[in-house]
């Protein structure tokens, strides 16, 4: 089981594997449930989720909120299970 120590500042570093395991990058963002005394992490890719998605007319006639869902659904797809 991989650890790390918090900071007096309440910050620690999420150790490699980890960090590999969850293909975490720079400009991620991380989200946390708090159920007892166990927190689930989730990743939210920052903007690389978005690589290309401007780059061609594949989102030509869709609303915003449609563009939205599908780039969601393409960085969930290319990021496998979390």
């Amino acid at each position: 089981m991989q650890h790390s120590t918090v900071t007096s500042k309440g910050q620690t570093t999420i150790p490699g594997k980890v960090r590999k395991a969850l293909r975490i990058k720079p400009g991620d963002r991380l989200e946390y449930a708090v159920e007892g005394d166990h927190a689930t992490i989730r990743v939210h890719p920052g903007t690389r989720s978005l690589k290309g998605s401007l780059s061609s007319d594949k989102g030509k006639g869709m609303t915003f909120a449609q563009i939205r869902e599908a780039a969601a659904k393409a960085a969930r797809k290319r990021g496998g299970t979390r």
